[in-house]
């Protein structure tokens, strides 16, 4: 058994598309990380952050004469990938031919639009779209994600590696073949008429949305304690749970939610948390508290004055970041033992904030990290 806090970013709101999001996120964390056995607490702290009139950001209007060129982007070594690829001089932008450089952002690009569909269509994921997110997982975390655009890395060879195992009941080859011709469109769109318009009707509302949910909780108030007795009462439950046993206890923060995890665990007992309380691994998905313990706004790790650290009660801390996401930040420069990952995708920069949980990297790279940390 494992107690599993998650605790959402900013601009989440409980609608019925991110209750379906849930749902699946939810059913990928049992079936590619944690198992069957698995108890998920999930705060919902947006509800207390007011709404804000989306005309606010309305500063571009009838301004869409701008373009935009989109180049390959590399990440950063030393994470969950190991470094970048060298991009080569191909004018071929097919999801076989850029699995070719960076097969593991192509097989995350495939899974996530796997994902939308499924979202957009407010259903769970069928049993063939969690095949072939098992199929993705087990090839990224074996190391052998090239294996799926081996030869020709056609859109049937794609889909017919990705339903390898499957049931014959399984309808999975068109389904696979749809989410690699989205993909295929949506990057050839991005790389030849994506306008300034596009980019900034969707990045402006979400950095806005992010600053207000920030505002909500560093300005201290009844809204606060609001968003921290939410919290608290999932982080309690679970503790409780992995006391009697049923542990062990894996918190996972995306964007703010990571922050406020941070803030509340570095005091547990200032927090109204247990003072035994203890999690085997965090990890911050996306998120600021390096940003936001640089700028001393977050609470100090005990003693005070002591150097920023990993809060004590934390076993494990993982700071998981897309280095083309404009809302992470690392966090090794300012806590110790904290273990910054990073990893590519094939996303945009407007995107890759959201994306996270729809990467078969990040369960499969995620399941390698608590193995070795002897948390799974």
């Amino acid at each position: 058994m494992t107690q599993l806090v998650f605790v959402h970013g900013v601009a989440t709101r409980d609608t019925p598309e991110y209750r379906a999001a849930i749902q699946n996120r939810d059913g990928l964390f049992r079936d590619l990380l944690f198992g069957k056995d698995l108890t998920i607490h999930s705060p919902m702290w947006g509800q207390f952050v007011p709404p804000i009139r989306h005309d606010v950001f309305e500063t571009d209007k009838e301004v869409r004469t701008y373009s935009l060129n989109v180049s390959t982007t590399t990440g950063l070594g030393g994470g969950l990938m190991g470094g970048g690829v060298a991009p080569t001089g191909s004018t071929d932008i097919s999801i076989g031919a850029i699995g070719k450089q960076d097969p593991v952002a192509a097989l995350d690009a495939i899974c996530s639009q796997i994902a939308d569909r499924a979202a957009s269509e407010k259903r769970p994921l069928k049993p063939e779209e969690l095949h072939a997110f098992r199929i993705a997982t087990d090839l990224i975390a074996e190391d052998k994600a090239a294996a799926a655009f081996a030869g020709d890395a056609s859109p049937k060879a794609i889909a017919d590696r990705l339903k390898e195992g499957a049931p014959a009941t399984f309808g999975i080859g068109s389904m696979i073949s749809d989410a690699i011709a989205a993909v295929t469109d949506r990057v050839r769109n991005a790389a030849s008429t994506l306008g300034f318009g596009a980019i900034r009707d969707s990045l402006s509302p979400s950095i806005g949305l992010f600053i207000g949910d920030v505002f909500v909780y560093l300005k201290e108030g009844d809204r606060r304690r609001k968003i921290g007795d939410e919290v608290g009462k999932a982080l309690k439950n679970a503790h409780a749970a992995a006391k009697n046993g049923n542990g062990p206890l894996v918190a996972v923060g995306h964007s703010m939610g990571g922050v406020i995890l941070v803030d509340m665990l570095a005091d547990p007992e200032a927090a109204g948390l247990p003072a035994d309380i203890k999690v085997d691994a965090l990890l911050t998905v996306g998120s600021q508290p390096g940003f936001f313990a640089a700028l001393d706004v977050l609470t100090p790790n005990p003693p005070a004055g002591s150097a920023r650290r990993r809060p004590d009660c934390v076993s494990n801390w993982f700071n998981v970041f897309d280095p083309i996401d404009p809302l992470a930040f690392r966090t090794d420069m300012v806590f110790q033992s904290a273990t910054d990952v990073a990893f590519n995708s094939l996303t945009g920069i407007t995107e890759a904030h959201s994306k996270y949980f729809q990467r078969a990297q990040f369960y499969a790279r995620t399941r390698i990290r608590l193995q070795k940390a002897g948390v799974l």
